[in-house]
C-alpha cells in the first residue's frame, strides 16, 4: 500500500473502483441507513415529488435515486404505486432484479437529465475528499504529504474557520452537478455532518482502511451556498407522521433521533 495514499485517493478506490467496496460488497451487510428503518422516508421521497410536479406541472414526474445501493428505496416506492418505469436507479453495482431504469457509474457524471425528484441518500459522504492538517494534506495515516490546494485552504478558512479539517469543495461542484440535472422539480440531498474519515464493516465501525466502507461527513452548508436551498434536520422533515402500529412507533423513534439518524440534514433545492 503506498505510504502517500491520500484519503481523496483511497476513498475514490473504494467508492469508484469495479474492484472497490462500492462494487464488490452489498451496502446492507456493513450499515443501516433510513432508508432500511421502515418505508417512512420512501413514502417522504414520493410526497415531495409529489408536490414537486404540483408546483411546476410536471404531468409523469421522474425519481432517479443516486448511490441507490440495493435499491431497496426503488423497491418501496414501487409498492407504494409509483410507476416503475419512471425509476432511475444510479450506482457503481450492477442492477439488481427491479423493474427500473438502471446506470451502472459514477455519479454525477452519468446523471440524466430528469423532470421530477432527484434524491441523494448518503451519496455525497462517499464522494472523495482531501483531510489537510495545519495547511498540509494528510496521508490515510495522517502524516503530512504537501501543502494543501489554496482553494482547498480557502474553503477551510470560510467553513470550518481554521486551516485543517474535512475539505468540501469537491462536494459542492458534486452537488452543483447534480442539481443542474434537475430541469424541472427537486433536488434533494440526504447526509450527516462533518467528520472525519470513518470506516465500516458488517455493521459496525471499523478503523477507515483499505478494505472497509469509507465515508466522510458532509458540510450541507456549503453545498447550499452553491446551489441555494434550504436544509432541515431528519426528525424535523418527519415531525407529523404518525405511527400507524408499535412497529412504526419504534421505526420512527429511531428516524427522529437526534442524537442519530435524526440529526441527518435534509438539503431541498427547487428547480429551477
Amino acid at each position: 500500500m503506498d505510504a502517500e495514499l491520500t484519503w481523496a485517493n483511497l476513498m475514490a478506490r473504494t467508492h469508484e473502483a469495479p474492484d472497490g467496496f462500492s462494487s464488490t460488497q452489498p451496502a446492507q451487510a456493513h450499515f443501516t441507513t433510513s432508508v432500511d428503518v421502515g418505508n417512512h422516508i420512501a413514502k417522504l421521497v414520493l410526497a415531495r415529488c409529489e408536490a414537486a410536479a404540483s408546483r411546476h406541472g410536471i404531468e409523469q414526474p421522474w425519481i432517479v435515486d443516486v448511490g441507490v445501493g440495493s435499491g431497496r428505496l426503488l423497491a418501496q416506492l414501487i409498492a407504494l404505486g409509483f410507476p416503475a418505469d419512471r425509476l432511475i436507479g444510479v450506482d457503481v453495482r450492477p442492477a439488481p432484479d427491479l423493474p427500473v431504469h438502471w446506470i451502472q457509474g459514477v455519479a454525477p457524471a452519468c446523471v440524466p437529465p430528469v423532470q421530477g425528484l432527484l434524491f441523494a441518500h448518503e451519496f455525497l459522504d462517499d464522494v472523495p475528499v482531501d483531510v489537510v492538517a495545519e495547511g498540509q494534506v494528510v496521508d490515510h495515516r495522517g502524516t503530512p504529504i504537501g501543502p494543501a490546494h489554496p482553494d482547498d485552504l480557502a474553503w477551510l478558512q470560510q467553513w470550518a474557520g481554521s486551516d485543517s479539517g474535512v475539505v468540501g469543495r469537491r462536494r459542492d461542484e458534486a452537488w452543483r452537478t447534480l442539481v443542474s440535472r434537475v430541469a424541472e422539480g427537486e433536488a434533494i440531498a440526504v447526509d450527516y455532518t462533518t467528520t472525519e474519515p470513518v470506516g465500516h464493516w458488517r455493521g459496525r465501525r471499523a478503523v477507515a482502511a483499505p478494505g472497509a466502507d469509507i465515508s466522510a461527513g458532509v458540510d450541507l452548508r456549503s453545498c447550499r451556498a452553491a446551489t441555494g436551498g434550504r436544509i432541515v434536520p431528519q426528525h424535523r422533515m418527519l415531525a407529523g407522521v404518525t405511527a400507524q402500529h408499535l412497529g412504526e412507533t419504534a421505526e420512527l423513534a429511531v428516524l427522529r433521533d437526534r442524537s442519530g439518524l435524526g440529526a441527518f440534514g435534509w438539503l431541498i433545492t427547487d428547480r429551477p
